[in-house]
């Protein structure tokens, strides 16, 4: 990720306003009655404990150091389901509130709708490369040696082997993993597309460039490379696995792109460890049971 302060800062400013709300539903609640023309003061205190949980799960994302933009796109989607539920109360129930009632409640829906609206756009700037493509980036660790891990990486035509969502994976034409070389995928979905290999830096990393002007492909992505890097290791090895796309249409990519990061932040870390798995499984019998035991989990840092 690039920039993950303006995504802080909006999660902290909507904690805040839901934690004032939370305290005058819960500690006034016949204060806020009184101004709704409701009489309902143990309603609105069972609403302010769910906002509360809601406000405390806001504030812990914004301040872990990864952060998880798959939930702030949910702390949208809530915000965005609170100001549907009060047009739907404002207009099929307009009896309900008082005039006060509902200019507070039309005043609290523009400040939510504010709020979800511009999580969306520090979601966008999270990921946004000076180029306007987009950057996803995942650092994972694995208790294996880099060359090892690197016979697993570099054999693009046995991903299959390790990523448990794919059906088939192959390299065409029956060439060897390099540069030119073209990956056939194809998951249980029935989905289906092709990576081309145009870096190949035996050791080290190498970039597949996703065949996005195939008629048939599945991905909603204009264009879209991917890359695997070994950036250290001995017997530890820090492996960073990227994407850079520009998703179709763009004004998605605030959906598109945590979406994106739930799918990695779930598969990859399996993954690598089913490679480490099979390559500690080929490794010296000396080497201790405990060492064998394949290790993989996402580092807690930006890349």
């Amino acid at each position: 990720m690039n920039n993950s302060l303006p995504l802080r800062i909006a999660l902290i400013a909507n904690a805040a306003f839901s934690f004032t709300c939370v305290m005058l539903m819960v500690f006034k609640s016949s204060l806020v009655g009184e101004m709704l023309g409701i009489q309902a003061p143990l309603v609105l205190q069972v609403v302010g404990t769910g906002l509360a949980i809601f406000a405390v799960d806001l504030l812990h994302q914004a301040t872990k150091s990864r952060i998880a933009t798959w939930r702030a796109l949910y702390a949208s989607t809530g915000d965005f389901i609170w100001v549907l539920a009060t047009l739907v109360l404002l207009v099929l129930f307009p009896n309900t509130l008082s005039s006060s009632g509902h200019l507070l409640a039309i005043a609290v829906s523009v400040t939510v709708l504010t709020f979800g609206a511009w999580q969306l756009w520090a979601i966008e700037r999270t990921y946004k490369l000076p180029t306007n493509e987009y950057r996803l980036c995942v650092p994972v660790y694995v208790n294996a040696p880099a060359d090892e891990m690197w016979n697993a990486i570099g054999n693009l035509g046995d991903i299959k082997k390790y990523a448990p969502s794919l059906k088939r994976s192959l390299i065409l034409d029956g060439k060897t993993p390099g540069v030119g070389a073209v990956r056939m995928c194809e998951d249980y979905t029935g989905k289906r597309w092709s990576e081309e290999c145009v870096k190949f830096e035996n050791g080290r990393s190498l970039i597949l460039r996703f065949v996005s002007e195939a008629p048939d492909f599945p991905f909603p992505v204009q264009t879209m490379r991917g890359g695997w890097e070994i950036v250290s290791g001995d017997r530890e090895t820090q492996i960073i696995v990227w994407w850079e796309l520009m998703p179709k249409p763009k004004y998605l990519a605030p959906i598109i792109l945590p979406l994106l990061a739930f799918q990695a932040d779930r598969d990859l870390p399996k993954i690598i460890q089913n490679m480490a798995a099979d390559v500690l499984g080929n490794t010296s019998k000396s080497i201790s049971q405990e060492t064998l035991r394949a290790i993989a989990y996402i580092l807690p840092q930006f890349c």
